[in-house]
This record gives structure tokens, C-alpha cells and sequence, in this order.
């Protein structure tokens, strides 16, 4: 299966184009690599997306070819191209946090991993294997993370109200920016005015998921929220994707 696929992936260093098509050739493709993942990244709202992952493929695909034609027939073709696997790590432990006790960034640290691979596998001329495996990690990005939130840990939500005092709309931005860090979509909160310049907003959330309920604190902790009270009970079993 794996002598199949690399014979028909093909090299392009094998396929008679000067050496500089080649090479305009094979960074297209490590940018065409690093925007498929950065994409599905990107969409989740997750620190390394488009910019980021088209950059360390185009990187690694440079460092691979730069490899190769500096050290042209000798057997020392790998020696630069090998310090990316360290190197990428860096990026990697910047893409992880721990906050309050959760672990966060793993999922996105492991994307840069693997995109790095993907760029040197480009760099070494297999362009069509490059597009196919970044095809296969956005598909382990997408469909394992739904089946894994449909069949083991669908959230369950109830509503709470929060009361704050209008201050001609500050507050109200303040809570809009902590949603905004959390990736509440607009259609589960609503603001309605109350008397004496207060208003409430309503505001259905994840009870079941740890890292879900840290919204509450958050919120809590706006300047001029003065009180949150929850307002029905729990829905059950509605999926979200929004913890990597």
C-alpha cells in the first residue's frame, strides 16, 4: 500500500522541469498545504490559523530544498532539514497554555507538528502526497472531533441572566468581549433594557463541560455586573466545538 502510494505521489525532482519550476512549484504547494489546515484552524478561532500554518509548511518545504541542492551528491542531503523537527517544537510550546488547571493548545501544537512534517515531506518533492496528507489532517481535525462530541461529551446548556448597569453601552461591550474570548455565537444571548438605565442579558451556556462554566467567572468579574441568576434548567445534549 505505502510502495503504491509513493510510486504514484511521484517526485518532481524526478519528472525532468528545471530545477527553479521545481522549486516555484513546490513552494505553491507547501502554501496550498499550510491554507487547507490554517483554514480549519482559522474557523475555530485558534492562535495559529491561516498565516501561521502556511508559513511554517512554506518554511520547512525551503529548509528541506535548501537542504538538498546545498549539499548537492554528497550523503550529508538531510543535515539542515533534519534541525526542523527540533526547531518546530518551539512553536509548538507556544501554542499551549495551562489555565487554572486546564491544559489548552494541545490540539493546535500537534497541527504545527504535524504541518512542518508535511512542508519537509513537500520540500523533498512529493507535492501530491503533501496535498493528501493535509487532506487527511483536516479530515482527523473535523470528523473525529465530531464524533467525538456526538457519541462521548455532547454539552448541556441552561440559560442565566446577567444584570448590569447600562453605562451608555461600556458594560455591555465588556461582557460582548468576554463571549467573544469564549466563541459564544450570537444566538445564544440576547440584551433587553431594564428600568432605572439597567439592562439583563441572557445568556445560555454549557453547564456540563469544566472548561465551558469558566465563562461564569469571567463574567462575574465585569465591571458594573451586579448580579447573575439562572433562569431555567438545563437542555440536554446539544453538541459544541469549541475546546481545543
Amino acid at each position: 500500500m505505502l510502495d503504491w502510494f509513493w510510486k504514484y505521489s511521484g517526485n518532481l525532482y524526478d519528472v525532468g522541469l528545471p530545477d527553479h519550476w521545481v522549486g516555484v512549484l513546490l513552494v505553491i504547494c507547501a502554501v496550498l498545504c499550510g491554507l487547507i489546515a490554517g483554514a480549519e484552524r482559522e474557523f475555530k478561532n485558534k492562535p495559529a490559523g491561516l498565516r501561521t500554518l502556511a508559513l511554517i509548511c512554506v518554511g520547512s518545504a525551503l529548509f528541506t530544498m535548501a537542504s538538498i541542492q546545498l549539499a548537492g551528491d554528497t550523503d550529508d542531503r538531510t543535515r539542515i532539514a533534519a534541525q526542523i523537527v527540533s526547531g518546530i517544537g518551539f512553536l509548538g510550546a507556544g501554542a499551549i497554555i495551562r489555565d487554572r488547571g486546564n491544559v489548552v493548545g494541545l490540539t493546535t501544537a500537534a497541527t504545527v507538528w504535524v504541518m512542518a512534517s508535511i512542508g519537509m515531506l513537500v520540500g523533498g518533492g512529493y507535492a501530491v502526497a503533501g496535498i493528501v496528507l493535509t487532506l487527511l489532517v483536516v479530515g482527523t481535525l473535523t470528523v473525529i472531533q465530531k464524533l467525538h462530541y456526538r457519541m462521548l461529551s455532547g454539552c448541556q446548556y441552561q440559560q442565566c441572566g446577567l444584570h448590569y448597569r447600562g453605562e451608555d453601552g461600556k458594560t455591555r461591550i465588556r461582557i460582548l468581549e468576554v463571549l467573544d474570548d469564549h466563541q459564544v455565537p450570537d444566538h445564544r444571548w440576547d440584551v433587553r433594557e431594564e428600568a432605572n438605565g439597567q439592562e439583563c442579558l441572557t445568556l445560555s451556556y454549557c453547564h456540563y463541560h469544566r472548561h465551558h462554566r469558566e465563562i461564569l467567572g469571567n463574567l462575574a468579574r465585569v465591571e458594573g455586573v451586579e448580579r447573575i441568576e439562572r433562569i431555567r434548567a438545563p437542555r440536554e445534549c446539544e453538541t459544541e466545538t469549541n475546546s481545543e
